[in-house]
Order: structure tokens, then sequence, then C-alpha cells
């Protein structure tokens, strides 16, 4: 990571300890003060005419809570691996956004589950299982997958599609019919 000089800073930044006690200790103080001002749970103090959270006592338990956190290195290990995979999450939920935009357009009057109608449903589902398959193999996951889908979990694989068939055909059987279609 030190070919470049921002990779010589970031590996100057976890020597330092940035990552396993500046950022956490920031992240839970930040976190925690803002829960304390918005509940209110210390008490109120009149300022002109307002009442104010007391940010004297909600900094100062913040503060200790935080000081707390980074002293168990179990809990600031657990921060540093699910915070990206929260970021990674979101991203992933960016770009199925962005998906859906393409479906929707400028029709914002449109219902969510009625631009999935017809053929757009099936343009649905290919891109939602293009970026499943992106993110999969990002982490190593597809091969592994594949392997289980096409080899040896085969057999599991078409008892729960021909299972998941099966239910559809029930549900188009038995559903109530449509207003204002026959019988």
């Amino acid at each position: 990571m030190t070919d470049t000089v921002l990779g010589g800073t970031i590996e100057f930044l976890q020597d330092f300890g940035f990552f396993d006690v500046i950022l956490p200790f920031l992240l839970i103080f930040t976190i925690t003060f803002g829960v304390l001002e918005k509940t209110k749970i210390f008490g109120v103090e009149k300022y002109k005419d307002q009442e104010i959270a007391k940010k004297n006592i909600n900094a100062m338990v913040a503060f200790v809570i935080a000081f707390f956190v980074i002293s168990a290195k179990e809990i600031v290990a657990s921060i540093q691996v699910s915070i990206p995979m929260v970021a990674l999450i979101l991203v992933a939920i960016v770009c199925f956004l962005m998906l859906i935009g393409i479906f929707i357009g400028h029709d914002q009057s449109l219902n969510f589950f009625e631009m999935f109608k017809g053929t757009n449903l099936f343009f649905a589902g290919i891109l939602v299982l293009a970026v499943t398959a992106i993110f999969f193999e990002s982490f190593g996951w597809l091969e592994p997958v594949m392997d289980f889908i096409f080899g040896s979990g085969s057999e599991t694989f078409l008892t729960i599609v021909f299972v998941g068939i099966i239910g559809g055909v029930i549900y188009f059987v038995f559903k109530s019919p449509s207003e204002g279609g026959s019988p």
C-alpha cells in the first residue's frame, strides 16, 4: 500500500492509531451525544424562552462512553469490520435505486409495484441478479455459489426452484379474480 504518497499516509495513520482509537472514539462520541441531545434524558435548561438539552452533561457522558468503547479492543475490532460492510450495503442499495430509476424515468406518480409489470419485471430481475453477482464476485463468493448451484448442491437448488414453481402455480390458480374481469 505504500506505493503512493497517499498509501504511505494511510499506513502512517494506521501506525499512529487513527483507525483504532481516534475514529472509533469520534464515531461513538458523536452518535451518543446526538442521541442524548435528541432525547434530552438528563433534562433541559431554559435559554431565551427555549428549552435546550444540558450540553455539558450530555458531552461528558458521551465522552466517557466513547472512552469505554475504545478501551474494549473487541468492540473496536467489531466496529472496524462492520462499518465498511454497512457502507458496502449502502452502495448496493444506491446501485439498486439507480437501476429502479431506469424504470421510473420522469414519471414520479408511478407506483413502485406498478413499474414492474410485464417485461419490466423480467429486466428488473436480470438487473438485480447482475448487481448481486457483482457484489458476490467482489467478495469471492460467486464461484462457490455457482459451484453449489450447478455442482454438489444442484439437487437442493432444483428442489427449491421446483417448490417455488409449484407455489407460483398454486398462487395463480387460487388468486381471486381481478375487478372488472371475467369470474
